[in-house]
């Protein structure tokens, strides 16, 4: 993906915990707060530009590291199967 918009999906996948409903929670967060940085530089609020286009992955990062804070919550949420092998039978 281009501008970086693939490490916030990657994130957005960590986030959602292989939830459907949480993934539509967190797409709309994340979603937001790419719209709203870009109607924040066309209302000329006094912030730099570059800080602006940084509150996507800001914000992307503050969610990783408040839903890491749960150690127990996260292992409950993980997929069994997630980092083993595949061998198929033969």
């Amino acid at each position: 993906m281009t501008a970086g918009r693939g490490w916030i999906a990657l994130a957005l996948v960590v986030f959602a915990s292989w939830r459907p409903y949480r993934l539509l929670v967190g797409g709309y967060l994340f979603g937001a707060v790419s719209i709203g940085q870009l109607h924040a530089q066309a209302f000329g609020i006094a912030i730099p530009s570059q800080f602006l286009s940084a509150l996507p992955y800001l914000a992307t990062v503050v969610v990783l590291i408040v839903i890491s804070q749960n150690r127990r919550l996260t292992q409950i949420n993980t997929p069994a199967s997630l980092g083993k092998s595949f061998v198929p039978d033969r």
